[in-house]
């Protein structure tokens, strides 16, 4: 029961923080600045000017989108963007080594970030004749 209370406390304790922080627009950061860490993110009440906190879907945690300040993605852990990828538009797909191996960045496009992908155990990944997108073979 004392374990329970004292998790009960630190999670009202994080909430009363978000709450507090002043901020303005459509704003959303991950936890204390940390990528890859927290499970959900806090999203800005552009009414009341205070951040929420929000849960990134199942398995999912929070990391900061670097191709547009202010605002994050939930991935998979070890899974955030590759800024060295470059950026990205629409539901795009690039090998990371075509012909080589089966890792491959994909876009997300509301971020207009690559995030990293695999193809299926054993295959390997090649770009498609239009450059906008991968095989598995």
């Amino acid at each position: 029961m004392r374990t329970f209370s004292t998790i009960v406390l630190a999670i009202g304790a994080l909430a009363s923080l978000a709450s507090s922080q002043q901020c303005q627009g459509n704003t959303a950061i991950c936890p204390n600045n940390q990528d890859g860490v927290s499970p959900s993110y806090l999203q800005c009440d552009s009414w009341a000017q205070t951040y929420t906190s929000v849960d990134c879907p199942s398995g999912q945690v929070c990391y900061a989108n670097p191709n547009v300040p202010n605002t994050i993605m939930c991935a998979p852990p070890g899974s955030g963007g590759v800024p060295s990828a470059g950026t990205c538009t629409g539901h795009t797909a690039k090998c990371a080594s075509a012909g080589q191996s089966g890792e491959y960045f994909s876009c997300e496009p509301w971020s207009g970030q690559y995030v990293n992908n695999n193809c299926p155990s054993g295959l390997t990944c090649y770009n498609n004749q239009e450059g906008t997108g991968v095989l598995c073979q």
